[in-house]
């Protein structure tokens, strides 16, 4: 675990060239329900090659591995491209969501957007029997919430049950909300950037006893001891939005449920919410980095004959 305060860090800036794949029907952007936006890896990019199972050749571009990005509530495509970048560039192909606030907040609405971007990966992965490797990036408790429902609704349906085996590891930047104290303080704290009316401050509280029920199974399967993969949590002290002590509270019970080994951390004295890759560039691409080869050493010791699984 590091600290580095260097603000001074480029994220360098590199066009990105994709190549050319056939507009399947998972990725076809004409499809309403296809939730998910598709963009393929960089043409130039290596192959990653993380599973040792199922081996792509190199120019098998449509069966690399699949990176999710999960975007933060109010996150635009503007702001989440250079995450998605970071994965085109090394070799993932990618699809992608962003929330807006009252979409992520009527959670009986996500749920069902939910099931039919799961449909969208399945079919994903069987238009491509290549590809069995995926890993998600998922922002604060946008993405958490949509990440949860995915792995629940995964480990619930026969149909979909095939899909988790193949999540190989998760990156979490800047969540979760994790003590019961903070879901109500959460909610308190969206009312500004959803306009800070004195409407908006006096109801938005008020909805935190719908949320309850659901805030339990957001903890469940944030730490499902299913979810045994790497697990990358990056977060700061001195986020305003979740505080350091929550995602300590959070790392707390995956500890419990998940292997250590498969558990990495990186915690920033000063940093802002959903800013790290911002204020401490070099720190953010040496996780990336580390998670990748992590990813890599977990393939190669479930093939030892001691491995216990």
């Amino acid at each position: 675990m590091s600290t580095n305060n260097n603000s001074n860090n480029k994220q360098p800036i590199t066009k990105h060239i994709q190549f050319k794949y056939e507009i399947t029907p998972s990725i076809n952007p004409n499809d309403k329900t296809n939730y998910l936006t598709y963009i393929g890896a960089d043409e130039r990019s290596p192959n990653p090659n993380l599973s040792l199972i199922k081996k792509a050749a190199d120019d098998d571009m449509e069966s690399r591995p699949l990176s999710i990005v999960l975007g933060w509530m109010g996150s635009t495509q503007k702001l989440l491209i250079k995450y998605i970048n970071l994965w085109t560039s090394r070799g993932f192909n990618t699809l992608s969501f962003r929330a807006d606030y009252f979409e992520t907040l009527y959670i009986f609405g996500l749920r069902s957007k939910a099931m039919d971007m799961l449909k969208q990966i399945s079919n994903y992965l069987k238009e491509r029997p290549n590809c069995d490797t995926i890993i998600f990036h998922i922002f604060s408790n946008g993405g958490g919430f949509l990440y949860w429902t995915l792995i629940e609704f995964m480990l619930a349906n026969d149909e979909y049950k095939f899909i988790h085996p193949m999540i190989k590891g998760t990156v979490m930047d800047s969540l979760p909300t994790f003590t019961n104290s903070q879901l109500f303080t959460g909610f308190w704290s969206l009312a500004k950037p959803m306009g800070g009316s004195l409407t908006t401050y006096a109801i938005l509280p008020l909805t935190a006893p719908i949320w309850f029920p659901f805030f339990i199974k957001y903890r469940k399967y944030l730490t499902h001891p299913k979810n045994q993969f790497v697990h990358t949590v990056l977060y700061s002290t001195d986020d305003k939005l979740i505080p350091g002590a929550e995602v300590e509270a959070f790392l707390v019970k995956l500890k419990q449920n998940v292997r250590n080994d498969l558990i990495h951390i990186q915690k920033w004295e000063k940093s802002e919410h959903v800013c790290h890759l911002k204020h401490h560039t070099k720190d953010y691409l040496n996780n990336l980095n580390i998670f990748l080869k992590s990813i890599k050493a977990e393939e190669i010791r479930k093939t030892l004959p001691q491995a216990k699984l």
